[in-house]
């Protein structure tokens, strides 16, 4: 059964990019074509940098990093190929400027974060995860042409010759690094182990979906995912673990013991 506090998600179709929303179509999605550019020939440096950042998105999403030309980025913002040479040195530079600055950003960690945030009777704080994924779908349909990005670059990296194969590689450990660190509260049964496999199940998962999202324009990526939650994350299971609206002060007035550390603590005694 879908979150109650979720239902209001479904409702908000409208607040997204038109890119990112339903139709009765079943054709490619289009994320790029409403990204435009103001061809000035007089910016800061601030404002160039972002614009060549924001054109060399544009341009992989649509050609991939093989099919890019420095060209390509030039005649998008309007200047020459030459003037380009004066911010960047490469190809490679500017994938690793989008790679850098682009997608995995502290504000996206920020926003998946916040309002996955449970704080106990105690002030005690704890991160629900099935909430935590919802919210990485909820920033991803703001950012359409980044999934597409995103989802291009995975697929042409699976080359070892590719400039950003070990940015792949090694990108979801990364992310559990990060994620593993974090004070979840989970029903009874989750050690780490668990953690990492139902985490790496439904980062899977979403990557696929957004293959199909943007594949298909009358797929509801965020319906479809929470879809999936139910599955991955079984009422069953998680109920009171899903959502910090869920929290029931009178049932767990501390969230301390719910939390993978404490269970870890307990363990080692």
């Amino acid at each position: 059964m879908t979150v109650a506090a979720w239902k209001q998600f479904l409702d908000d179709e409208s607040s997204w990019p038109a890119a990112s929303r339903t139709t009765e179509h079943a054709i490619v999605r289009d994320t790029t074509s409403a990204t435009t550019f103001v061809k000035r020939k007089r910016m800061s440096p601030e404002e160039r940098h972002l614009q060549i950042m924001r054109a060399a998105v544009k341009i992989i999403a649509i050609k991939g990093f093989w099919g890019m030309s420095l060209q390509d980025i030039a005649d998008e913002i309007g200047i020459t190929e030459a003037a380009l040479y004066h911010y960047i040195s490469s190809k490679n530079e500017l994938l690793n400027m989008v790679l850098a600055e682009g997608y995995d950003t502290p504000e996206a960690d920020e926003y998946n974060a916040v309002t996955a945030t449970v704080t106990d009777t105690d002030g005690h704080h704890g991160y629900c995860l099935p909430r935590y994924c919802t919210n990485v779908v909820l920033y991803n349909l703001q950012r359409p042409e980044m999934v597409q990005l995103f989802s291009m670059l995975n697929g042409e990296a699976l080359n070892p010759a590719h400039p950003a194969h070990q940015f792949f590689i090694g990108r979801h450990l990364r992310n559990w690094e990060k994620v593993g660190s974090m004070n979840w509260i989970l029903p009874d049964g989750y050690d780490e182990e668990r953690l990492y496999h139902v985490y790496t199940l439904a980062m899977s998962a979403m990557d696929g979906l957004q293959y199909r999202w943007l594949a298909d324009h009358s797929v509801n990526l965020l319906e479809e995912w929470i879809a999936f939650s139910d599955e991955i994350f079984p009422e069953s299971v998680w109920r009171g673990f899903r959502d910090p609206a869920e929290y029931d002060a009178a049932a767990m007035p501390c969230l301390t013991p719910f939390t993978l550390q404490a269970r870890e603590a307990l363990a080692a005694e």
